[in-house]
């Protein structure tokens, strides 16, 4: 991202709007669609929650469950984003003693959220698609190129150990900086970021770090501007407790500037993809400084990269040009074995992170009679000695399309690094035909769904039961917007059976929203 600071010959575009946005079609399966994605600030601390249901919420349910995602996208113009991934963040707090759970929501309320909230405009920043209905115009780049972006809505991580309060709560997205969050009051502390003087210049990271497997340490990864290739270097680098206790692990140079949202990693690698997918930063000033608008399509393979996590050394010489991993938005595991190491991706479209979160398209997507999500799930093997690369489909015994095209797949996080037999994901058909997947990657007969009509659940979290000795034996939280009743509630599943435990509505909505966490330490 460091062109955008340097590149200030711009052309100012301007975008056309239609119109205000409004839903096409309301059905039986889409009822209060659009009103999943209107705008909701507001703050609040420790409001208790009600349960529906008769049944037990189990006792040994004690931490918080924080969702990080976009809420904001008007202040008090006329302008709005075109993309939702521009909407600014907003932290969701769940907080469990048992069945006794307490709710709290604040903005994440950065240094240009708070200019636009003080000047009761949008103030210009870097922004990843076009504002509308009228985009930045010439006089105001200078100010968004200023203000570069610091709207990290995409996840909220702990540098240190998982089971401790201590530690540095993080808030984080693909752009390198983060904030530094209060767990209790949700407040920004500082902006964090790599030292331009003594680390060199970031232009892009990763909104999911990563804890190494049996240790309190988390990874990620900065591609840092190389002056003498004019290309980026991929660096890994490992945390401790905060920002500033950070290592580099290794590093190898790369031939273009890929557009990687995650990696994984095994007991003893860090796996990373690079895609023939790229930002094309010379073409920033043609494009109004949008990102997004720049998203091309390279003529590559994609490599695979195993930078050892005990000595830093890299393994290339890995290959692909299946056309299913030209791009992937989400790792959900890894874990090596015999000589290889083996890893599953949910595989999408090359131009998926601009497209998908267009909000024009999201609210107005026409309905079809597609069985399947256009997201797939592909296990990769690397062999490391003859360096071929395999691609392979999950089982599915049922012969249900669906069930392999998920996103957001999560796993019991105790088995990071190693092999895992289940796994959960979310499928969405039309956006709004949303269902929750549990995967038994062993037994797929077994697999199971959850859905309703005009329903809505985000990316599920799976808490594992303390002393479980089955991989599935806890609970699966997540949040679900009901389209009838336009209200939000918490849904709690079995991990096992996978059917409702308990749900309980919530006083305040919580818009479409990316990632979520556990925090066992905050209660």
């Amino acid at each position: 991202m460091f062109l955008i600071v340097t590149l200030f010959s711009i052309v100012a575009l301007t975008a056309g709007y239609p119109g205000p946005l409004q839903q096409r079609d309301d059905t039986d399966i889409n009822k209060g669609w659009a009103t999943f994605l209107e705008d909701e600030i507001s703050t609040f601390f420790d409001i208790p929650l009600i349960w529906s249901l008769d049944s037990t919420v189990p006792e040994w349910i004690k931490g918080s469950y924080i969702k990080n995602g976009p809420a904001r996208k008007k202040f008090g113009d006329d302008r709005h984003y075109s993309s939702w991934m521009d909407s600014w963040g907003k932290l969701h707090k769940f907080t469990f003693d048992g069945a006794n759970v307490s709710f709290s929501g604040r903005m994440i309320e950065t240094g240009n959220y708070n200019k636009s909230v003080e000047k009761g405009k949008m103030v210009p920043t870097v922004t990843l698609a076009p504002v509308l209905p009228n985009d930045w115009t010439m006089m105001e780049q200078p100010v968004a190129v200023s203000n570069l972006y610091d709207n990290t809505n995409v996840m909220l991580w702990k540098l240190g150990a998982t089971n401790s309060r201590n530690g540095t709560y993080i808030a984080t997205t693909d752009f390198p900086v983060v904030h530094e969050i209060d767990p209790d009051t949700l407040a920004v502390k500082q902006k964090l970021g790599m030292n331009m003087m003594t680390d060199g210049i970031s232009m892009q990271t990763c909104s999911h770090f990563k804890r190494e497997a049996g240790k309190d340490t988390s990874i990620n990864f900065h591609m840092m501007y190389n002056p003498i290739t004019l290309m980026p270097d991929f660096v890994l680098f490992r945390f401790g407790n905060n920002w500033e206790e950070r290592e580099i692990v290794g590093k190898f140079p790369m031939d273009h500037l890929s557009l990687v949202h995650m990696f994984s990693n095994t007991v003893n690698y860090a796996v990373i993809a690079i895609y023939p997918v790229s930002m094309d930063f010379w073409a920033l000033p043609t494009n109004n400084m949008h990102p997004f608008d720049t998203i091309t399509k390279i003529d590559a393979p994609t490599k695979f990269y195993l930078i050892n996590l005990n000595d830093g050394s890299v393994i290339d010489g890995f290959e692909s040009w299946d056309s299913d991993l030209v791009f992937s938005t989400h790792h959900m595991n890894a874990w090596e074995e015999g000589n290889e190491v083996v890893f599953d991706l949910s595989c999408n479209p090359w131009d998926i992170m601009a497209s998908f979160m267009d909000i024009e398209t999201m609210i107005n997507h026409p309905m079809t009679d597609d069985e399947k999500s256009f997201f797939v799930m592909k296990r990769v093997r690397l062999n490391l000695a003859s360096k071929e690369v395999t691609v392979e489909d999950w089982p599915n015994q049922q012969e249900i399309p669906l069930l392999n095209t998920v996103d957001f797949p999560m796993i019991n996080e105790n088995y990071v690094g190693y092999k895992n037999r289940y796994a959960y994901g979310w499928a969405s058909i039309d956006y709004w035909r949303q269902t929750l997947v549990k995967k038994d990657l062993e037994n797929s007969i077994n697999d199971k769904t959850w859905s309703r009509p005009s329903h809505y659940p985000g990316e599920v979290f799976f808490i594992p039961r303390p002393g479980g000795e089955d991989e599935d034996d806890g609970v699966i939280v997540t949040v679900v917007f009901d389209g009838e009743k336009e209200q939000t509630y918490l849904l709690l599943l079995d991990g096992t059976s996978f059917t409702e435990i308990n749900y309980s509505y919530l006083p305040y909505n919580v818009p479409f929203s990316f990632h979520g966490n556990w925090f066992p330490g905050l209660y």
